[in-house]
Parts: C-alpha cells; sequence; structure tokens
C-alpha cells in the first residue's frame, strides 16, 4: 500500500513523540529500547522513502537513548550479580 506524503510525514512525528517520550521517561527497562530501536529504524525508513536526510533533531535524540540503555544495562548486571 503506497502512503501518501501527509500520511508517511504524520507516521514521523508519530515516532518523533515516542523517541521524545521514552528520553524523558524516569524508569526503563532493558526490553524498552527494543521497542525504542524499531521506532527509531521506522523513522529512518521513513524519511528514507521521502528521499530526505534524517534531520538533526532526530539524530540528537540518540545521545539520551544511548546513554539510558548503558545506565540499565548496568543495572541489570547489578541485579543479576545478587
Amino acid at each position: 500500500m503506497i502512503r501518501s506524503e501527509t500520511e508517511i510525514r504524520a507516521k514521523i512525528q508519530d515516532s518523533l513523540e515516542a523517541l521524545k517520550d521514552f528520553t524523558a521517561k524516569s524508569q526503563v527497562q532493558p526490553e524498552d529500547f527494543f521497542k525504542v530501536a524499531r521506532q527509531a529504524t521506522y523513522m529512518t525508513a521513513l524519511y528514507w522513502v521521502l528521499n530526505e536526510d534524517v534531520p538533526e533533531e532526530v539524530t540528537k535524540l540518540a545521545v539520551p537513548i544511548v546513554k539510558r540503555m548503558g545506565e540499565a544495562q548496568a543495572q541489570a548486571a547489578k541485579k543479576a550479580e545478587k
């Protein structure tokens, strides 16, 4: 099914909001990173469909997400040691 540019941009906005919501969460689980990675990949593919580069605003979200992932992995490792 081919979507209109308006529909694609709406889906990009939904994915962007999901990524922003994730970075604002105070508590995350390691499993949450599968969801956020899927959203980021989906959004990147939508930009590809539009033949556009991923905006800097989106790529800047990667820094806090990767930081949170490291923190969550460290917490999970501590729990596993107990």
